[in-house]
């Protein structure tokens, strides 16, 4: 029905319990469609409610509640996995369908799927060195480990051979979002505790990202050939985690390893195979199209996208097209963790995938699609939402009596960055621990843009637009942009480390601050006379009781305990007939200040100065 709405437009209306379904960063334009109106009028609508925008423009949840609340509507937004599951069933694709179809007979056994978690520097690298023999731990910054890894190894258990696929996830508190990515994968946790150092704040928070992910905990007490290990310590203190160990009547296998001497190691894996064969249902069906997620990805100077995928079911080939999350592209080659190429690559199996048209974000899932063709729009498609979802998110709502009021305030001040890294989980790791950073609603913390690979003429260039600082993670500057951004002007960091580059960052939002003063007092007086001058004024002949008085400083007069003048100043300071600077406590002075004149004997004469106070 069409009614006439605020100012006087015609807009249809619904009937308070009208449902419209809007994914996110949805335009006016969208939700005119959906209720069948013009564009224009809602625009004028929501220019009546306090609110400014253009039909194009992507808007929040909120600025669409109050829309729809006022035109009877109620709105209802799609979550990302519902819109991509819609995208993708508008191209025949229905992953739940095909989960549905597989019987008993289409299942397989497949390798477990282990990833390595616990505190910093508890050795999880040192594990994975020990069970693949390889040495990570020296060609990482500061001995943490920054991206994810994936590898398969084989292990004899029965008198069989069995392989198992382990997930590195990094142990520094600014991964947390990749972490967490990794219990999303994985079939079993390992959770790695040093037998001298005990449980730690990191442990707790990978043994809870494991937990609510419903995986399986298999504890390696590594360190136990250190002075001061007590491993029998580290079993009571995870029984307050609901972590019981087997000797203790649990279910939770606890297994006593020194990844240093290398000792344990082969009773840790059937530790590790014998949880999972009691626990899980390891099967997939081999015989389909691949479906999986992407560990990482990275740019490769001489071969592109470079993504890091493990497949979860189906079997990926050589000259599949593949799409995994914006990025699409034909599967030219596929390397194994030690470079070998492979033509296929089945259930459980991490493989490096080359021929992408761009950079995955970590834990993108992927899929084959029909052809390449479908495979690039659905990329398009999806990229498009992700741009006016992150547009909606970027855009404040602030209305007309806010905004006067910002004005009166003094506006917030903004700090733009622009992220590089080597690798994209590490960027959006980042990205993630920079806008946890809170010093006070003054200033703001804005990621104008993110990516993968060496710092370009583009990065400087939108850094130049928005007075931004680009902050490059283990990576440089590509030829020729060093010189384009000395021109322009733009700082350029380089970190290596993660929290190095947080420290800075908080650092600079500090400086932003506008100044805070606090007063300190300097000394304070007592009148004992009061001297009549016709030329300076009446002088107070005082006593200094506390501290030290000096000229030019602020002043308070105060009588009998109560304040009767504040914001005076010392404008005349005498000893005897001499000018002074400053008199300090138990000697007398002549104290003249200015203008005012109501002064009594007994009158206390305080000084003070307003310091800016440190940032805490």
């Amino acid at each position: 029905m069409q009614a006439p709405s605020l100012g006087g437009v015609s807009v249809p209306r619904g009937n308070g319990r009208t449902v419209v379904r809007l994914r996110q960063g949805s335009s006016l334009n969208d939700f005119a469609d959906k209720i069948d109106a013009n564009p224009a009028s809602l625009v004028t609508v929501l220019f009546h409610l306090g609110e400014m925008a253009t039909a194009t423009q992507s808007l929040d949840e909120d600025t669409f509640g109050t829309l729809a609340a006022e035109l009877g509507y109620v709105i209802e937004m799609v979550s990302a996995e519902e819109e991509d599951r819609e995208l993708l069933g508008s191209f025949d694709i229905d992953l739940d369908a095909e989960l549905e179809a597989e019987g008993d007979d289409d299942l397989v056994a497949r390798p477990p799927v282990v990833t390595v978690m616990g505190h910093v520097d508890h050795g999880k690298t040192k594990l994975l060195d020990a069970i693949r023999s390889t040495d990570v731990v020296a060609g990482e910054a500061g001995g943490i480990t920054q991206h994810i890894g994936a590898y398969q190894v084989h292990a004899m258990h029965e008198g069989v051979e069995r392989a198992l696929t382990f997930i590195d996830t990094p142990g520094h508190e600014a991964f947390t979002a990749m972490r967490a990515r990794g219990a999303q994968v994985t079939d079993i946790a390992i959770l790695v505790v040093a037998a001298d150092d005990g449980v730690m704040p990191q442990t707790i928070e990978a043994l809870n990202h494991a937990q609510s992910a419903n995986v399986p905990i298999v504890v390696a007490v590594n360190k136990v050939d250190r002075e001061g290990a007590n491993p029998a310590k580290i079993r009571q203190q995870l029984t307050e985690y609901n972590l019981v160990a087997e000797e203790y009547g649990g279910d939770t296998m606890f297994v006593d390893i020194s990844a240093l001497k290398r000792t344990g190691i082969d009773e840790l894996l059937e530790a590790v195979l014998l949880t999972a064969d009691a626990a899980l249902d390891m099967r997939a069906n081999p015989d389909k199209d691949a479906r999986g997620v992407a560990i990482e990805a990275n740019l490769d100077k001489g071969r592109g996208a470079v993504a890091t995928v493990l497949v979860q079911s189906g079997t990926l080939h050589v000259g599949d097209a593949i799409v995994a999350g914006t990025a699409h592209g034909r599967v030219r080659a596929m390397l194994d963790e030690h470079g070998e190429t492979l033509t296929e690559a089945g259930p459980a199996r991490p493989v490096q995938v080359l021929g992408l048209s761009s950079v995955p974000s970590a834990g993108d899932t992927f899929l084959v699609a029909p052809d390449e063709r479908t495979a690039r729009q659905i990329a398009e498609k999806r990229e498009s939402a992700e741009r006016a979802a992150l547009l909606a998110k970027r855009r404040k709502r602030i209305s007309l009596e806010d905004f006067t009021q910002a004005l009166q305030q003094g506006k917030v001040e903004t700090l733009n960055l622009v992220l590089k890294g080597d690798v994209s989980g590490a960027v959006e790791a980042l990205e993630d621990a920079l806008l946890k950073i809170d010093v006070g609603e003054e200033v703001d913390l804005r990621v104008i843009h993110r990516g993968v690979g060496a710092i370009t003429q583009n990065d400087v260039n939108l850094a130049t637009v928005d007075n931004a600082i680009i902050i490059g993670f283990n990576v440089k500057l590509a030829p020729r942009v060093e010189e384009l951004a000395d021109r322009e002007g733009v700082d350029v960091r380089f970190y290596s480390v993660i929290y190095q580059a947080i420290d800075d960052v908080e650092a600079a939002l500090k400086g932003m601050l506008k100044p805070e003063y606090e007063e300190v007092q300097l000394g304070s007086a007592e009148v004992r006379e009061v001297f009549r001058s016709s030329k300076f004024g009446n002088i107070a002949g005082s006593i200094v009781r506390s501290g030290e008085i000096r000229r030019n400083t602020k002043a308070r007069v105060l009588r009998k305990g109560k304040l009767v003048a504040d914001n005076l100043t010392i404008e005349s300071l005498k000893r005897f007939k001499d000018d002074a600077t400053e008199v300090r406590e138990g000697y007398e002075c002549g104290i003249g200040l200015g203008s005012y004149n109501d002064l009594q004997v007994e009158d206390v004469i305080e000084t003070f100065e307003m310091r800016e106070k440190p940032r805490k």
